[in-house]
């Protein structure tokens, strides 16, 4: 557990990156929540959901600085378990993640031991969820010819936005002409040099990011290339809820409590993407994300 972060050299006294991260986590999983499961159209049949977080944040607030801030995720907890179960076996990755980190933070204490202990396990898996998805990528084939983003292309315009940088404006046309895709639909081939150049490195940086999170001589350069390839994955997939998670885990690295500045900023992006279903702002610019 050392190997990441070490007690002795990186430990420090007054850390208080497991408070911070629940609050982190208790806001993510809020939002999610609202954003999923309350329609604003009358329908709330799924509004239990949002409201089981959103007491779980209102606990984490008032307990921030007490002991029984772990309330709180004993309120989450169920909601999150009923979760894995509900999508089982089909369990996204970031779900995953998000269990992993609500049983983690429950377990530990806020102590200046239970704060490097999270931090080690924050670290370990940054590494292993960076690694495992490029090893994905690259175990299914579907990124070595680019047909996997290519279906994407296919069916989604941002993707098309992003891609037409790399991809000839007739390929885009033909990939469009398959949607709605069924079976015999295709082939999702693209000969751009430069398309499947930018697909590849997609599972080659995270590879290559895990292993420089290994060692101490390269974590830095490691941590900056994460964080770029989470960019770059975010600017094309927009999945910002995986996103803003992912950055607070890999914030384990750093020997200040970053998480705590990632907290106003997480939580303004929140909002937004919130007033965005509300019918009452559909004046407000709609992004294209997925929670």
């Amino acid at each position: 557990m050392n190997h990441l972060y070490d007690r002795e050299r990186d430990g420090f006294a007054g850390d208080t990156i497991v408070r911070s991260m629940r609050l982190l986590l208790l806001i993510h999983l809020a939002a999610g929540h609202l954003v999923r499961h309350v329609t604003w159209a009358n329908d709330l049949s799924q509004s239990w959901r949002a409201v089981t977080m959103g007491t779980a944040l209102a606990v984490c607030v008032a307990t921030f600085r007490t002991r029984w801030q772990r309330v709180a995720l004993l309120i989450a907890l169920p909601l999150q378990v009923y979760q894995v179960y509900e999508k089982f076996p089909a369990v996204a990755n970031h779900l995953w993640v998000e269990t992993l980190l609500l049983l983690a933070l429950l377990l530990v204490a806020e102590g200046d031991d239970d704060n490097v202990l999270y931090r080690q396990f924050a670290c370990w898996l940054a590494v292993i969820v960076f690694f495992y998805s490029g090893l994905q990528k690259f175990w299914y084939g579907t990124y070595f010819d680019g047909q996997y983003l290519a279906t994407k292309i296919a069916l989604f315009e941002h993707y098309r936005v992003f891609f037409a940088w790399f991809v000839p404006a007739e390929d885009i046309a033909r990939l469009q002409s398959y949607a709605p895709l069924y079976a015999g639909a295709g082939p999702f081939r693209i000969e751009s040099l430069s398309y499947l150049v930018v697909v590849n490195l997609v599972w080659i940086t995270e590879i290559v990011a895990a292993l420089l999170l290994l060692f101490r001589r390269t974590r830095f350069w490691g941590l900056v290339f994460g964080l770029l390839v989470i960019l770059g994955i975010e600017l094309v997939a927009r999945e910002v809820f995986f996103g803003v998670l992912y950055v607070a885990v890999c914030l384990a690295f750093l020997r200040r409590d970053g998480v705590r500045w990632l907290i106003p900023a997480a939580a303004a992006l929140y909002v937004y993407l919130i007033l965005t279903t509300i019918e009452a702002f559909d004046w407000l610019p709609t992004p294209v994300f997925y929670p």
